[in-house]
C-alpha cells in the first residue's frame, strides 16, 4: 500500500508529451515501456505533479509535516493525510506548509529529527516473537522446526521499527509541495 499525492495545479516546466495524453488502456504492449519512461521523465522535470511514498515511509513523513505545520493545517487535513481518501489541501495552505518546511530544512532541523528518530527506533526493545511465543521453535499446522520469523531467537524487532524517516524524503516532499498548487492525497 502506498500514498499517491497529486498536485492540484502544478507548476509545469515542460509540456506533457503525446503518449501521456492518451488513455493508458488504449496503448498496445509495445508502447508501455515508452509510456512509463515518459511519465517518469515528465514527473522528474515537473516535481509538483506527483509524489509517492509507500505506507512505511509516508506515515513518519506525514507525522513530521503535521508537527511542523500544526499552525496552518486543520485536524481534517492531518487526518486526511493518514488515509487514501482523496483528501484535498488547497494551494494557500500548501504554500504556507512549504514555507514552514523550508525553514526547517534551511535550519537543518529535519536532519536533527532524522538522527533522533533513528536513535529512538534503534532503542525500541525486541519483542517476543508472535509465531513461536518467544520459544524460538514452531510446531504448528504450517511449520515444525526453528522459527522462521525469529530464526530461533524468540525475539523480533518491534513492528514500529518498520517506519523509517529520512531528511532526504522531507526535501523531496518540500520540492513537490512548493510546486504542487495544492495537493490531493490518494
Amino acid at each position: 500500500m502506498g500514498f499517491d499525492i497529486y498536485g492540484m495545479n502544478p507548476k509545469l516546466n515542460t509540456e506533457e508529451i503525446d503518449i501521456l495524453k492518451r488513455d493508458f488502456n488504449d496503448l498496445d504492449e509495445s508502447e508501455y515501456e515508452n509510456y512509463f519512461e515518459a511519465r517518469k521523465k515528465f514527473e522528474k522535470e515537473n516535481p509538483g505533479v506527483y509524489f509517492r511514498n509507500n505506507v512505511w515511509w509516508w506515515r513518519p513523513l506525514w507525522d513530521y509535516v503535521c508537527a511542523v505545520c500544526k499552525d496552518v493545517i486543520t485536524i481534517d487535513d492531518a487526518m486526511g493525510g493518514d488515509s487514501n481518501s482523496g483528501h484535498i489541501i488547497h494551494e494557500n495552505t500548501t504554500t504556507e506548509m512549504a514555507i514552514l518546511l523550508y525553514k526547517e530544512v534551511k535550519e537543518g532541523n529535519h536532519k536533527k529529527y532524522e538522527k533522533q528518530y533513528t536513535k529512538e527506533l534503534e532503542s525500541i526493545p525486541l519483542e517476543d516473537c508472535n509465531l513461536c511465543d518467544g520459544t524460538g521453535h514452531r510446531k504448528d499446522a504450517i511449520f515444525n522446526g526453528t522459527c522462521n520469523k525469529c530464526q530461533g531467537k524468540g525475539k523480533v524487532k518491534s513492528f514500529n521499527s518498520n517506519y523509517p524517516f529520512s531528511a532526504e524524503n522531507v526535501e523531496e516532499f518540500l520540492l513537490f509541495l512548493s510546486e504542487s498548487g495544492g495537493i490531493q492525497i490518494c
